[in-house]
């Protein structure tokens, strides 16, 4: 059987375990032209909060009954797609079951994991979405230097976790983060590679940055979003570059309660740059950035943080705890593995 998780039900508050519903299905019969993948890990990403309300253009409508959308990595088993052969390991928009009918002509396609010496579960890490994101982020919207004055928000997120890492491996020299709570702040100085950690739970944000950061910010790569944007706005260095990546702080609220940005103005008085973007518009150049992320992995610039939980049905749970805080680095599920699959 196929275990699924289908959406039961919109949030109202946030994403809650009783929006999804478990059940069993069919494992789907191959068809011409598709390759047949066993899930070994799917992702979960503040994203899919905006899935389940129905407010991106860039996945298909989700309607209640619908199979939960999401990332993943697989196995395929079995195959018609010439691209998608037998035994490879991809990463694709698998949905949350355990099987799942792809082909390459998905939007984005699906890419196969070439680096085999490296666990599977970085294909939804480093070699995957998050890792993608940061050197993205850092290296072609931050146009990253050396001496950059650099802080992150979200610090302790699936990007986040990984930011200062890449920015270490891209030359920077010293890279501050923020995240909540003392043992978020003790993980990015002891394993994500951040010189210095701010506390939003317990600290003066402001005057933290002002101490962190006395001649101002050259580059910050922003999860957050709100308030947390507009105090570095006030305080950008001439030529900053402000990377876009999240504004989690925003994602529950309705457009009436966002933040109304007061020092927007101070870009054009630093002739500074704020930026959004979208990975998937970058894909075509995914075998480099994997090739990139994949030296520093076997170099030791870069470790994925990986917060795994066990079996399909942590799901739901795993989600919610992206907006309960009860995440650090990347959230992957465990649905099965190597010894699990047979070809």
């Amino acid at each position: 059987m196929n275990k699924q998780w289908r959406l039961k039900k919109r949030p109202v508050a946030g994403p809650s375990e009783d929006c999804f519903e478990l059940v069993e299905a069919d494992i789907p019969e191959l068809e011409p032209g598709k390759a047949l993948i066993k899930t070994w890990y799917l992702g979960v990403a503040p994203v899919m909060l905006r899935y389940m309300q129905n407010e991106t253009d860039f996945e298909s409508a989700l309607g209640l009954g619908d199979l939960m959308l999401g990332r993943g990595v697989g196995q395929v088993v079995a195959s018609d797609c010439p691209t998608l052969p037998v035994g490879a390991l991809v990463q694709a928009r698998i949905g949350w079951q355990e099987y799942a009918l792809i082909d390459d002509q998905q939007v984005p396609a699906p890419f196969i994991l070439r680096h085999g010496d490296l666990p599977a579960s970085h294909g939804l890490s480093s070699l995957g979405p998050s890792g993608f994101t940061a050197l993205i982020g850092l290296r072609e919207i931050g146009q990253l230097k050396p001496n950059d004055a650099i802080l992150v928000s979200g610090a302790a997120g699936g990007v986040g976790s990984q930011a200062a890492q890449v920015a270490k491996a891209l030359g920077a020299k010293r890279v501050v983060g923020i995240a909540g709570g003392p043992t978020k702040c003790a993980e990015l100085i002891n394993s994500m590679g951040y010189d210095a950690a701010i506390d939003y739970q317990s600290e003066d944000v402001p005057a933290s940055i002002d101490a962190h950061f006395p001649e101002g910010i050259d580059l910050f790569f922003d999860n957050v979003g709100g308030v947390l944007l507009d105090d570095v706005l006030a305080r950008i260095r001439r030529r900053a570059r402000i990377v876009i990546c999240g504004s989690i702080s925003e994602y529950l609220l309705p457009p009436s309660e966002r933040h109304r940005f007061a020092n927007l103005q101070n870009l054009g008085r630093q002739d500074a740059r704020m930026e959004a973007f979208f990975i998937f518009d970058y894909l075509e150049n995914h075998r480099e950035y994997s090739d990139c992320l994949a030296d520093f992995i076997r170099e030791g610039l870069l470790t994925p943080v990986e917060h795994l939980s066990e079996g399909i049905e942590t799901l739901p749970g795993a989600l919610c705890d992206l907006y309960r805080g009860n995440n650090i680095g990347v959230r992957i599920v465990r649905v099965a593995s190597e010894a699990d699959t047979h070809v």
